[in-house]
């Protein structure tokens, strides 16, 4: 079963990273004795000056679509705790804190960093941008 993964890091400019790992698979039987993959990587920037976040990784559309229904997901949560779901992403405390409410993230801090899948070519495009490649 797939699973989503997070780590918190420095970001060198002085500002915080929460990296998402999303559509994460364990290759051994055990957490702790295979090697994990995930689908995308997403990057959640929160600048030193506390300005808004920004976002990095997000390079197709469906790679927006799995990082908004995560979002969505971790609202919802946050409603349901008693918590203004407009905070989640407020800060890189508060996106940690919903990700521990989900029963399937595991949070990569210290351990080795999951491999990015292969991916078909032109998987995540449409099927007209693929037809339009085609001619």
């Amino acid at each position: 079963m797939g699973f989503i993964g997070y780590r918190r890091q420095r970001e060198s400019t002085g500002g915080e990273i929460v990296r998402v790992y999303l559509e994460c698979r364990q290759e051994g039987a055990l957490p702790e004795a295979g090697e994990c993959t995930c689908g995308y990587i997403v990057d959640v920037l929160f600048p030193e000056d506390r300005a808004p976040c920004r976002l990095r990784g997000v390079d197709s559309i469906l790679a927006l679509k799995k990082f908004y229904k995560l979002v969505f997901s971790l609202e919802e949560r946050a409603r349901e705790r008693g918590h203004d779901w407009r905070l989640v992403t407020d800060s890189p405390e508060r996106l940690l804190e919903h990700l521990r409410y989900t029963r399937n993230a595991r949070d990569f801090t210290g351990a080795p960093e999951p491999r990015l899948a292969p991916r078909a070519a032109g998987a995540d495009a449409p099927g007209c941008l693929r037809t339009a490649r085609a001619f």
